[in-house]
């Protein structure tokens, strides 16, 4: 006999959905494990990521040994924590995406509980988490998988308010997730909340879904915190200012200069590949509740600003994917597909993954940093540099911070090192080495491969791939 649901008392999830969560987080823990971390971008936020773990600095992040500030520190932090519990290991740094795409499907489920119909709440937590570029970017060490949950978080309660009227505690997590946005990935969470608000307006043709934002408690909460990052970040490095709102921000999305430009039908192309093959099966037609257009006015900002953009990657269209989810949902039970063709193409990811393993595994490990870590093992871990190169993802994976010979920092893949490197030098914490002159000694010497050049006098050679050239010098005599 069924207990019936107390007045007031949250409407207790499907148990179709329980087991959506559960398929996604086996997914995620398969990729984790199964695949090794990708240079430079997974293998930099990874040893980012250590060396706040090991120097307890929670206000700057270091990228070997040099102050790294292209993105705020909320992600590195919660990969710091899993690192002190578990280790330099793939897993530990991909885990803050992975739980943030547990709670991003547990938002969905909630809301569609509360506002949509009958079967809404698994399949759009199916179309999320079964979706090629979710299931990949929630086992992945970047910054989008946890602005997708503060980007849901917004779209989802903002939903809930249009429905139920407006509440102070519902308003508070969602300037609390904008202002967790801010310290995900900066002033792009604003984008997203004003311009998602402003496009869901204008397809309810109300001005309900921007009340909210007129809520000043709110922004006390939302800019409170990053504020105080912000002072702080600004009081040690006064440059940051011009770097994280003019540079990082606005030449990004206005001008060419990180060469980040992409065709007109690039956006679109991400949201049918990304969700394949749903994308294409499902029958399309326009949103007809009030939640449904919330959503799909989040969907549409993300058409838009991207589109508009002079900096595009697939990545960034991420955070519109649940909302885009949701729109697909209901289309699908409008049109009364059967539950089992659904079922049928949400074996999709996990059957190309299964399929494609072996070659998907070779080629993430030539743009990782495992071989040349293996090899570094099998010498005998002796100390190593790298010169005029770097893999983040071998210091990882060694739990590291080796020396890196390089006069102009391009090697760590950082806009702000390479910028700033002058003031960095003279304010005395650029600890890059200028010539393998003046190196710490070490007995493995690293270069790129396509530039090795002659290899030190007396060196064996214990690496040579795509990437990386390595030779282990002899020992030095007593």
């Amino acid at each position: 006999m069924n207990t019936p649901t107390p007045p007031g008392a949250p409407t207790p999830l499907p148990r179709a959905v329980w087991w959506v969560l559960g398929g996604s987080l086996l997914l995620s823990l398969v990729i984790a494990c199964a695949f090794p971390l990708l240079d430079p971008d997974e293998g930099r936020n990874a040893q980012v990521a250590a060396e706040m773990a090991a120097s307890g600095d929670l206000v700057i992040p270091h990228l070997a040994g040099v102050p790294y500030l292209d993105k705020p520190p909320a992600l590195f932090a919660m990969a710091a924590a899993a690192i002190r519990v578990l280790g330099p290991t793939p897993l530990a740094a991909r885990l803050p995406a992975m739980l943030a795409l547990l709670v991003t499907l547990f938002l969905l489920a909630r809301a569609s509980v509360s506002v949509a119909a009958p079967g809404h709440a698994w399949r759009t937590t199916a179309f999320t988490a079964f979706a090629p570029l979710c299931a990949i970017l929630g086992a992945y060490v970047i910054f989008d998988m946890p602005l997708t949950a503060c980007v849901t978080t917004v779209w989802t309660l903002l939903a809930l308010e249009l429905e139920r009227g407006p509440s102070r505690s519902r308003r508070a997590l969602m300037f609390l997730a904008v202002g967790l946005g801010i310290l995900v990935k900066g002033p792009v969470m604003l984008a997203w909340t004003l311009g998602g608000s402003l496009a869901s307006a204008l397809l309810l043709r109300s001005r309900a879904p921007l009340r909210w934002l007129a809520w000043a408690p709110g922004w006390l909460l939302a800019l409170g915190l990053p504020g105080v990052w912000f002072a702080a970040a600004l009081q040690r490095h006064p440059e940051y200012l011009r770097y994280a709102f003019v540079e990082e921000s606005f030449e990004r999305m206005t001008s060419t200069t990180f060469h980040r430009d992409q065709p007109w039908w690039f956006v679109p192309a991400v949201f049918v590949a990304g969700a394949l093959p749903w994308s294409l099966a499902t029958p399309w037609r326009a949103p007809r509740t009030r939640a449904t257009r919330v959503a799909t006015g989040f969907v549409l900002f993300a058409a838009v600003f991207f589109q508009l953009s002079h900096s595009k990657l697939v990545t960034y269209l991420l955070p519109a994917f649940p909302a885009l989810a949701w729109w697909a949902a209901e289309a699908w039970l409008e049109a009364r597909r059967s539950p089992r063709v659904l079922l049928a193409l949400l074996a999709f990811t996990p059957l190309v993954l299964v399929a494609g393993y072996g070659p998907i595994r070779q080629q993430a490990a030539r743009t990782s940093g495992v071989g040349l870590a293996q090899a570094i093992r099998a010498a005998g871990s002796p100390p190593y540099r790298f010169e005029d190169c770097y893999s983040p993802g071998t210091d990882y994976l060694l739990g590291r911070r080796s020396p890196v010979v390089s006069a102009s920092g391009h090697p760590l893949t950082s806009n702000y090192v390479v910028r700033y490197r002058d003031v960095l030098r003279a304010r005395g914490l650029w600890t890059l080495v200028d010539s393998s002159a003046a190196a710490p000694p070490a007995r493995i010497v690293v270069r790129e491969t396509r530039r090795a050049g002659d290899p030190p006098p007396g060196a064996r050679e214990i690496l040579r791939d795509g990437r990386f050239t390595a030779w282990l010098l002899p020992a030095a005599r007593p």
